[in-house]
């Protein structure tokens, strides 16, 4: 759990400082891509509000006509939903002197811009704002296109027909309300064991504003650690260049951590031989968690790409 936690803040905090600080990232209007894990693990890309990391909550996606569970996924496994190569070209754009490193004006020439792509992408009634129902909109559309949507919509296609209908589309939806509430009660007794300071059973604005600043304080304790670690030519600021090697490194984690939290069978925190066994066992069986790399079919891409992951967790950047 804690390195969910980490990963958590670390992505949340690349994303909104170390590449410009912004939460909604535009691609050429074909994707959307959001700090994907600040929310709890329903799905993993849902479309997250520029508020900050404290208001962020779970779109859920509302019941549709019907829902195809092999529906094309966008993104894969990476938050942003662009090559690091490609948030680096993005960043340049705004470099408007050239020399590697946003400075203050440029970070809000590029935050300004990638609002009004935002604005463009999610406003279909053209009134100037994104709603409440066009965000729940653009949730349900990226909620399919994830790998959660997409394990969810094959779990629940009880016919095996590729289509949800409709007693099968309310039995999702309906897991999803229920699972959605548990882990809103989750947190809220977690923030009440941690901030109710009187043991009335709420939070108080005080305790409310404790909570606030010590979300703050991991924040900004991160990015200090973050510039630490990646600030390569020790000027105290992340240039474009070593934001890039950020952001890739902290991809890499992401699935690595991804991986471990999917195929640790054993609960220890890492992949072992014993784990590979499980995973070879289920390949065996023709077992669904068997597909590794997701293209529904298991073969012997999926042990290979196993393998490929199992070695990249050993020597984890």
């Amino acid at each position: 759990m804690q390195s969910k936690q980490i990963v958590t803040i670390a992505i949340c905090a690349l994303s909104a400082t170390a590449v410009g600080g912004v939460y909604l990232w535009m691609d050429n209007g074909s994707k959307q891509s959001a700090e994907s894990q600040i929310v709890p693990p329903i799905a993993p890309a849902p479309i997250a509000m520029a508020t900050g990391p404290e208001t962020m909550d779970l779109i859920e996606p509302e019941p549709s006509e019907r829902r195809t569970p092999q529906a094309n996924r966008q993104g894969g496994n990476n938050p942003f939903g662009m090559s690091s190569e490609d948030m680096a070209a993005r960043l340049a754009q705004f470099d408007a002197d050239g020399d590697g490193i946003l400075s203050e004006e440029e970070r809000e020439a590029m935050m300004k811009s990638f609002r009004d792509q935002m604005l463009a992408r999610l406003d279909t009634d053209g009134d100037g704002r994104v709603s409440r129902e066009e965000r729940r909109a653009a949730g349900r559309e990226r909620f399919e296109q994830s790998e959660r949507g997409q394990e969810l919509m094959r779990q629940f296609d009880a016919d095996g027909d590729g289509v949800l209908n409709e007693e099968e589309q309310a039995a999702m939806d309906a897991h999803l309300r229920e699972e959605r509430e548990a882990q809103r009660e989750q947190r809220r007794a977690e923030d009440l064991a941690r901030y109710d300071s009187d043991g009335d059973g709420e939070l108080s604005r005080e305790e409310r504003q404790a909570q606030q600043d010590d979300r703050r304080g991991q924040r900004d304790g991160f990015m200090e650690g973050l510039t630490s670690e990646f600030d390569r030519d020790g000027d105290g600021q992340l240039s474009i260049e070593e934001s890039q090697i950020a952001f890739e490194t902290m991809q890499t984690r992401r699935e690595i951590d991804q991986f471990v939290n999917r195929y640790d069978s054993n609960g220890d925190g890492s992949i072992s031989a014993a784990d590979f066994e499980s995973f070879i066992n289920d390949y065996s069986n023709q077992s669904p968690s068997a597909d590794f790399n997701r293209d529904g079919v298991i073969d012997a891409d999926d042990i290979s790409a196993y393998r490929d992951m199992m070695n990249l967790s050993e020597n984890r950047p």
